[in-house]
């Protein structure tokens, strides 16, 4: 150890285990935790195949889509907890961007996870609270109306950058990370945006099974 530390600072040996940290709970996949405990199933092999809250409203209900939001929240908040007590503001933003890295990409469920929409949320309430707030209010009224669930993830996203861009501008490393959050949640909603697009995304509703 002392050798490598000779060739890496510590600053990057504790980034380090808080990449890894954040990566491993990102891989705790609520959804499929409850659906194989109380439906005996995964809820990857229905409707879009996503292990998110999303697609747990539409395939078992509000129930165990709340579930899934709550457990895939907690997550995040413990990651930047971590992050920070092991690296300061800026672990627990390492932390945060890897634990939803971890949740979409988790490498114990076969790279098969969900968006990183309620983890991201979190990271953002906790990194920058009143313009976390904000975006998503603005998207949950956008929400109420078209009742399309994508339309309100990618609207948040999308005005929490531009919140950090007008009132944390000189934050240049919370910048990067709300970018870099927004960059995954819209690649993991392609498929989303291109039925946006021929206006073929479903409304947010419980699907009959």
């Amino acid at each position: 150890m002392t050798f490598f530390q000779g060739i890496f600072p510590l600053q990057i040996w504790t980034g380090l285990i808080c990449l890894l940290v954040g990566y491993l709970l990102g891989n705790i996949q609520t959804a499929i935790i409850v659906s194989r405990a109380y439906f005996h199933d995964d809820v990857r092999n229905h409707g879009s195949g996503n292990a998110g809250s999303t697609n747990m409203v539409r395939v078992y209900g509000y129930g165990p889509g709340a579930i899934t939001f709550a457990g895939d929240a907690m997550k995040a908040f413990l990651a930047v907890l971590l992050g920070q007590l092991l690296c300061g503001q800026i672990g627990g933003y390492i932390a945060g961007l890897f634990v939803v890295v971890g949740h979409c990409w988790p490498v114990f469920d076969g790279f098969r996870g969900g968006k990183g929409v309620a983890s991201s949320y979190t990271i953002a309430i906790l990194t920058f609270p009143l313009g976390a707030l904000g975006a998503i209010a603005i998207g949950g009224a956008i929400l109420l109306i078209n009742k399309k669930m994508s339309i309100m993830s990618l609207t948040a996203m999308l005005l929490f950058v531009l919140a950090t861009l007008i009132f944390r501008i000189g934050n240049i490393p919370l910048i990067a990370l709300a970018v870099l959050l927004t960059v995954i949640v819209f690649v993991r909603h392609t498929d989303n945006i291109k039925r946006l697009i021929h206006g073929e995304e479903q409304r947010l509703r419980k699907e009959g099974r």
